[in-house]
């Protein structure tokens, strides 16, 4: 029997499909900025590019890999991994009935593995994989086990998050049209939960692809505002 999903659990799933997809992406996307700070010249730095692609303020350029894993580690940084994984927890709690105690232990054990890392301050990004195993695990296991209807609400967080992300760090279109294609079923089956002026919004300038490497950063900033206005919960 399907539990009943008030508003405010609605919220809560969605955030946690989002925290958990960002989460992963931006393992691989660490493990990359990582080896191109290792390999690039001095005075070069892809990890403040990476920050300013999420929208994270950055004071110093981030020339080491030093410097890099310290702001994962960083709470007062709101685009860190610790802060996102933090969140993760934060909803799963709450949302503990929903999901169960298996998805649930993932995200404790991401949470609990961090925490250890930054304790000791590991400095080789590579000691992290755990964290992305058990992303995977997650994903399986609500897969597996949440309720249709708690499973959708994440699901929709998790492409909400796939396409924010993807446009963030100018993924190939094709890659973007595809997890737009799997969103838009869900728009059929729960038309309620979604704002059809932003997804007409969003499909224009998903259309224009001609014109996107020309007016990149306005393409960015429309879809961007588009897909974080979709989802009316």
């Amino acid at each position: 029997m399907e539990k009943v999903i008030s508003a405010s659990v609605a919220n809560q799933l969605f955030w946690l499909g989002r925290y958990a997809e960002r989460g992963y992406i931006m393992m691989h996307l660490m493990r990359r900025a990582y080896d191109e700070v290792i390999d690039v010249p001095v005075g070069v730095s892809p990890y403040s590019d990476f920050l300013e692609k999420l929208g994270g303020y950055v004071a110093n350029n981030m020339e080491t890999s030093y410097q890099m894993m310290a702001q994962i580690y960083d709470p007062g940084t709101v685009s860190s991994l610790y802060n996102i994984i933090e969140r993760m927890m934060d909803n799963a709690i709450v949302l503990r009935p929903f999901i169960y105690s298996e998805s649930f232990s993932y995200i404790e054990m991401c949470r609990d593995f961090l925490r250890k890392k930054s304790e000791v301050k590991e400095m080789n990004i590579t000691e992290l994989q755990p964290i992305t195993d058990w992303l995977l695990a997650f994903w399986g296991s609500v897969r597996e086990r949440v309720s249709t209807n708690a499973y959708a609400l994440l699901e929709v967080g998790r492409l909400v998050e796939h396409i924010d992300m993807n446009i963030r760090f100018e993924y190939k279109h094709h890659r973007i049209d595809e997890t737009w294609d799997r969103l838009k079923k869900y728009m059929v089956q729960e038309p309620e939960l979604f704002d059809r002026v932003q997804a007409g919004r969003f499909e224009m300038y998903a259309a224009t692809q001609e014109v996107y490497l020309e007016n990149i950063e306005e393409h960015k900033f429309e879809m961007t505002a588009a897909i974080n206005g979709l989802v009316k919960i």
